[in-house]
């Protein structure tokens, strides 16, 4: 009778753990605006996953309510672990500036000269609690020169968005803002600094003209 009595209690907590189970969270994916093609690359670039300090290295979408602070947003998530999800916007935006060619990822295992690194220092949303909130993006971007071995040039960027609503919905189209106006600053850069390395090496075929 106790085995009995012990077999029945177990089958019920089972069944309230299935029942406590949490629900997965919505998921809100990182997409950019459509980019112009441009000819400013005809060489492989390889752009490498993203580093994040440990807060930022998840899937949970992050809130800075005050310094030295993180919290997450309790109704969504990204598809994937931060870090992992940019590098599918970079690979997005890139592709369709430079194309899918010269665009790879890093461990595609394919010949390439210029490395892109980056390191995202902020991905959060603050001021929760008012009406406004806003997203604030900080990324620093590193192009690397793999045959020579050595770094070309970095740049941090920044990007401060306000959400429309402080909903999930209006915070989600705030980040992908932030991140199309981002990148297209990073974009700009980046040209900049492959046309100044055709400059300086013109009998490497590295470079074509600057496109629009």
């Amino acid at each position: 009778m106790q085995k009995v009595s012990l077999l029945i209690f177990c089958c019920l907590l089972s069944a309230c753990s299935l029942l406590e189970k949490d629900e997965p969270l919505p998921l809100y994916t990182l997409r950019s605006e459509a980019f112009k093609p441009s000819y400013a690359l005809s060489v492989p670039l390889a752009v490498d996953v993203p580093s994040s300090e440990a807060s930022l290295n998840t899937a949970r979408i992050a809130v800075t309510p005050s310094p030295y602070q993180r919290d997450y947003m309790a109704d969504g998530e990204w598809p994937d672990r931060l870090p992992k999800a940019f590098q599918e916007v970079l690979l997005q935006g890139l592709t369709q500036r430079w194309g899918g060619t010269n665009v790879n990822r890093m461990s595609a295992g394919l010949k390439t000269k210029y490395l892109l690194q980056s390191e995202i220092q902020d991905f959060s949303v603050y001021h929760l609690n008012k009406n406004m909130p806003e997203v604030h993006l900080k990324i620093v971007f590193k192009l690397i020169h793999l045959q020579d071995r050595r770094v070309l040039t970095a740049h941090t960027f920044s990007e401060i968005t306000p959400a429309s609503s402080p909903t999930m919905q209006g915070i989600a189209f705030a980040f992908n803002k932030g991140v199309h106006c981002l990148l297209g600053k990073a974009v700009a850069w980046m040209e900049d600094t492959f046309l100044k390395e055709s400059l300086r090496n013109p009998r490497e075929d590295k470079l074509s003209r600057k496109g629009g």
